[in-house]
């Protein structure tokens, strides 16, 4: 039987680092990726101290021993979180363009991410993107939202 795969976005994968991993996200266990723009995403919010939003006030609500070690697995993504390559995504992502999809670069990414690995997109719910979710829907690619 082969592993249930899982794409997060960054609000997600930042409550992975945090040690505050949704129970609905991976109930059975399964493998987690993330896409290189939602990992920038998250590291320039992340590294950007003007910056006041989801990520720096969910960093600042943890415990300090968490918030340095999610800080710690920011920097430097852990082996546990697979980061999918866009040598791997350049051509899916050409093909959805090819095939009509019109969404921005980073749901591209993700949407391509998703069926290249024949994974469940997870998108956190103050992430909701209607455009992403509706895309997916259309070509039946998993997706589930997540509180």
């Amino acid at each position: 039987m082969t592993q249930r795969r899982f794409v997060v976005d960054d609000h997600l994968l930042l409550r992975i680092l945090l040690d505050e991993e949704p129970d609905e996200l991976r109930p059975g266990g399964g493998s987690v990726f993330t896409t290189g723009l939602w990992y920038q995403r998250m590291c320039r919010a992340v590294g950007d101290h003007g910056v006041v939003g989801f990520f720096s006030r969910a960093i600042g609500r943890a415990n300090p021993p968490v918030a340095a070690a999610a800080i710690q697995a920011i920097t430097r993504l852990p082996d546990s979180i697979e980061l999918i390559s866009l040598r791997e995504l350049a051509w899916p992502m050409a093909r959805l363009v090819d095939d009509g999809v019109r969404l921005n670069l980073m749901s591209l990414e993700a949407l391509a991410a998703a069926e290249h690995l024949d994974a469940e997109l997870c998108l956190a719910v103050a992430d909701e993107n209607p455009p992403l979710l509706a895309a997916a829907q259309a070509r039946l690619t998993a997706i589930r939202l997540i509180d």
